[in-house]
């Protein structure tokens, strides 16, 4: 009874329940030896199935024990009779026992002590990844798979799963260990494990559950605080594209225009002028007229001609390869159209690259390649140049930046003399 019960002192289930019932005939002898032998086997092979964890090792060994000196005695007196000494095998199964009672306490204070530092077993885990993870971590260390823990959700007054849906407690065969702290219930331990009715170890696993439960709540404020930030730095991405679109056009239209008009105007006083000194400056005023122009071109080269999205990446991306002193291949595939964001932001990254390309790769050739993959946009600027390009240097990290607050990612592959490839992927 006591190698059943161990170590909480507790039966649960009917083949344990059984197996007790086995202990009456046994104590009143009316089981033969070898029938006795057979019992304690049962009672090896029931805590090797029932139970895989620290209480099982003294109960299997101290039942496998008593079971074979019972049955190595009962053998000899019927095999080698004239061999078989009563005293001597008296002896041999008292001293069994008495290593069986020595060993009890023992045993079962290493075991409770184990159960003790479960808390700090269990949060050690790697593979713990909220409440459904840590229940499975805790389900193996009590030897039972049917553990859940629910989680105490104030909005309802009641305990919730992992996915916020409401969870009635009791009303099954499941044992309901109820989690507290100062301020309140905290959660809820559903389980079948004769293990937590064991105070220390219930306390042991109370403990884990708050330090899990509080765990989660800080994670999940976490993860709130950062979308927030990441949706913030979107915004302020956005609103600074759309202020540098808004400039690039007044700049184009209003003074590029002004300045082209201007330029005619004093083209045409400058052909009716006869005076020498008179065109000489004219031609000055022109010239500097001309070189406004190109310099507000330039300015804006690196902002997108029109408002972009809906496919019109493609003829922006082949407006900035026209002005390139560099030959450039542009490929946009028939479905690369997605949102003015993603374009805008494919736009800055070709352009960009292409600057590097140019500047610091004396490249003598550029391929942009746009398409559409597993559902995703990627686009892909390649160089014949230097290669060597540094993925941590400002142009390319602020490009990485921007393709992040989109959940974009880039890749930069440039060994030295081999050219320079710059991938991005962003899911549309």
């Amino acid at each position: 009874m006591s190698l059943v019960a161990f170590p909480a002192g507790r039966v649960r289930g009917l083949s344990r329940w059984l197996l007790v019932g086995l202990a009456v005939p046994v104590g009143f002898g009316l089981l033969p030896q070898i029938g006795v032998a057979a019992v304690f086997v049962l009672v090896a092979l029931l805590v090797l199935i029932k139970g895989r964890d620290t209480a099982t090792g003294y109960p299997t060994v101290a039942a496998i024990g008593v079971a074979a000196v019972l049955g190595a005695s009962w053998s000899v007196s019927r095999l080698r009779a004239e061999a078989f000494d009563p005293s001597l095998a008296l002896v041999g199964y008292e001293l069994v026992l008495l290593a069986v009672a020595v060993a009890f306490p023992v045993a079962a204070q290493a075991v409770i002590r184990s159960w003790a530092r479960l808390a700090d077993r269990l949060l050690a885990d790697e593979r713990l990844a909220g409440l459904e993870g840590f229940a499975v971590v805790l389900g193996r260390a009590v030897s039972d798979p049917s553990v859940q823990v629910f989680r105490w959700h104030d909005a309802n007054a009641g305990y919730v799963d992992e996915r916020g849906r409401s969870v009635p407690t009791g009303g099954d065969d499941r044992r309901w260990l109820t989690v507290v702290d100062a301020d309140g219930p905290v959660a809820v331990v559903a389980h079948q494990s004769p293990a937590l009715d064991d105070p220390v170890t219930a306390e042991a696993v109370a403990a884990a559950v708050r330090l899990a439960v509080r765990h989660e709540r800080l994670q999940h404020e976490q993860q709130q605080q950062l979308a927030e930030l990441e949706a913030s730095r979107a915004r302020i991405v956005v609103a600074a594209d759309r202020e540098r679109e808004r400039a690039a056009i007044q700049l184009r239209e209003n003074v590029g225009m002004s300045l082209e008009l201007a330029q005619a105007e004093l083209s045409a006083v400058r052909n009716a002028a006869g005076n020498t000194a008179a065109v000489g400056s004219l031609d000055i005023v022109v010239s500097e007229l001309a070189t406004a122009q190109t310099e507000i071109v330039e300015l804006v080269a690196g902002v997108p001609p029109a408002r972009l999205g809906s496919g019109r990446l493609q003829e922006a991306l082949q407006a900035l390869a026209r002005r390139s002193p560099v030959p450039v291949s542009v490929t946009v595939a028939t479905d690369a159209a997605s949102d003015q964001d993603i374009e805008a932001a494919f736009f800055y990254l070709c352009s960009e690259a292409l600057a590097n390309a140019v500047k610091y790769a004396d490249a003598t050739r550029i391929d942009i390649t746009v398409r559409r993959v597993n559902g995703a946009m990627e686009a892909v600027i390649s160089d014949d140049g230097r290669g060597g390009a540094d993925p941590t240097g400002s142009g390319l990290q602020g490009l990485a930046d921007r393709l992040a607050t989109l959940n974009g990612r880039l890749r930069v592959e440039s060994p030295p003399g081999a050219g320079t490839t710059v991938t991005a992927v962003v899911p549309d």
